[in-house]
């Protein structure tokens, strides 16, 4: 898994390394183009399905994003990205008093393979995941996860990064669906790293059309 998440990593560096220096020197675009990339305001539930010795405490969780991109030919979009995440507890956990929330706060990318219609992407995502929780767990050598209650410091910030694939497309107007794939993660512990597969579906309103 390790080596796939750094091999896409690496694939979308390369790629977005390349636009920039093609694009050192800008020149107006033909007007054919552009057609339908423009800057954008989104906004996107998401889906998320723990990994690891996380998931087997916090098993999925719900949410949803709100974005800017600014749009840079040929084919980029720098993403700015807020939401809210909450997670939800795996069925064979009881605990009235356990919650857990995220508010990330990310900055990233995203390469448009086409303009046209139907605009497959990939992307690339980094920041801050700001964690309230009221219930934390750790993992022995056996992996058997053990509870405390929290009553301070619940709330901290973690590192939190994330890379996948979409596909946007124009419906009419200045209207277009979203829709991402993700593998996400933020440092949560050492033994309990938060991953996770994000799914979304949102809008995006063009700025510019």
């Amino acid at each position: 898994m390790k080596k796939f998440i750094f091999g896409l990593l690496i694939l979308f560096t390369s790629l977005l390394s390349a636009q920039v220096l093609q694009n050192e020197e800008p020149a107006e675009l033909p007007p054919d183009e552009a057609e339908f990339l423009s800057d954008v305001i989104t906004a996107q539930g998401i889906y998320i399905r723990s990994l690891g010795n996380f998931g087997k405490v916090w098993a999925n969780a719900t949410g949803g994003y709100v974005g800017y991109g600014m749009f840079f030919p040929n084919h980029n979009m720098l993403n700015f990205q807020v939401g809210y995440i909450k997670y939800k507890l795996s069925d064979d956990i009881e605990n009235d008093v356990a919650n857990f929330s995220v508010i990330p706060l990310l900055i990233g990318g995203r390469y448009y393979f086409t303009d046209a219609m139907f605009m497959p992407y990939i992307t690339f995502m980094n920041g801050i995941n700001i964690i309230d929780q009221t219930v934390g767990f750790s993992v022995d050598e056996e992996e058997n996860i053990h509870f405390e209650e929290i009553t301070d410091n619940a709330r901290i910030v973690r590192y939190a990064f994330q890379i996948g694939i979409g596909v946007m497309i124009h419906i009419a107007g200045n209207l277009n669906v979203d829709l991402a794939a993700k593998y996400n993660a933020h440092f949560y512990q050492h033994e309990a790293m938060n991953t996770g597969f994000e799914y979304g579906f949102g809008i995006a309103w063009s700025m510019n059309k």
